[in-house]
């Protein structure tokens, strides 16, 4: 007895597996999917939350000196002639 092998065979085989499994291939390219996915956005994320902490840099910025000589007036409690009171303070 001879086995051969014929394409019409190799593809029934294959027709019925893929028949009685499709629905399980499937969920299983979809959640391998899923899962690369996830994968490639945890990168992303930890890569620009480690390239913000390594490029801290202090900014060099300087008050007015008159904005100074206010805000210690203001907290000290007195208030010049032309400024306003804020609605918002009881």
């Amino acid at each position: 007895m001879k086995s051969t092998m014929s394409f019409s065979k190799i593809t029934n085989v294959l027709g019925s597996f893929f028949q009685r499994f499709h629905t399980i291939i499937f969920f299983m390219i979809v959640s391998t999917g899923l899962f690369v996915a996830i994968l490639m956005l945890l990168s992303v994320i930890s890569l620009s939350s480690s390239t913000t902490s390594s490029y801290k840099q202090s900014i060099n910025g300087s008050f007015d000196e008159a904005t100074i000589q206010r805000i210690e007036q203001r907290s000290s409690g007195e208030s010049a002639a032309g400024d306003r009171l804020s609605p918002f303070v009881e």
